[in-house]
């Protein structure tokens, strides 16, 4: 039964869950002048382990670990971890590149890649002037076809680039709100965030952190590209609530711990790692 469960689960949350991608690439980035940071997060339901995502980072730093303006870059790995791995193997890769400009991500391009069995589908997203957004899709799906002739992904971010975006509004105002325009190659949607209190993150399991920490949440809107079915059975995720913490030295306030909430119940995203 747990693994019926968590299968329909990860079905839209690794396949098809776009909002649910941005809350998993919630991740800091590294200092210029040092070696890009390696962080490790472990998604439970139930407390068993069922995802994990691996991300390298780069963002432009100032000595006192501020943001500054400059070029980014944020590569992930996700796979499907233990029970759910034998019934589900999935791998999705995610890179992007861009420039940060008074607080602002101005993506260059966006590329995902995701594997099930034999199946292979993979989008690229190009950014021109204007906010004029190039879709590449194979094989080429009816979302992406839609979205290229309505012009649905034009003056909108990349989910990596949404990361970025935040983790820079944060360094500079010590305020995680803000509001965004995303589109990950499928699922066109908008993301409200809020910074709702603070607390202490207690230890789960793996964690890397435990302490004082600052809570967001970030709401979705979705627009266009969700799966009509999952839409109804509310299986995309409602919100998300997220813990900022200081765990790195010389970094700024990283995600530590994210909750996400759907009709099958919540999902808990660690940090367990930390290189």
């Amino acid at each position: 039964m747990l693994c019926s469960f968590v299968a329909r689960l990860a079905r839209v949350a690794v396949r098809g869950g776009g909002p649910l991608l941005a809350f998993m690439l919630a991740l800091p980035a590294s200092p210029a002048a040092a070696k890009p940071v390696t962080l490790t997060y472990l998604a439970y339901l139930l407390g068993v382990p069922v995802l994990s995502m691996t991300a390298e980072a780069d963002l432009p730093m100032t000595a006192g670990a501020q943001m500054a303006d400059g070029a980014y870059a944020l590569n992930a790995n996700i796979v499907t971890q233990g029970q759910l791995a034998t019934l589900y193997p999935y791998r999705m890769t995610v890179a992007s590149h861009g420039r940060m400009t008074g607080s602002r991500a101005l993506p260059g391009q966006f590329h995902s890649e995701g594997q099930i069995m034999q199946q292979t589908e993979s989008v690229t997203l190009t950014y021109g002037s204007g906010g004029r957004v190039t879709i590449e899709a194979v094989p080429l799906t009816r979302q992406a076809q839609e979205a290229a002739a309505q012009g649905t992904a034009n003056g909108t971010i990349d989910p990596a680039s949404l990361v970025m975006a935040v983790v820079a509004a944060y360094s500079e105002k010590q305020n995680c709100s803000g509001s965004f325009k995303l589109f990950d190659g499928v699922r066109r949607y908008d993301l409200a965030v809020q910074q709702v209190g603070n607390g202490n993150v207690q230890f789960y399991k793996q964690s890397f952190y435990q302490g004082p920490a600052i809570e967001c949440q970030a709401v979705p809107t979705l627009i266009q590209g969700f799966q009509q079915m999952a839409v109804e059975s509310k299986l995309y995720p409602q919100s998300a609530n997220i813990w900022l913490a200081n765990a790195l030295q010389g970094m700024p306030a990283v995600p530590v711990r994210i909750e996400t909430q759907n009709a099958l119940g919540s999902m808990v995203f660690d940090l367990v790692s930390a290189q």
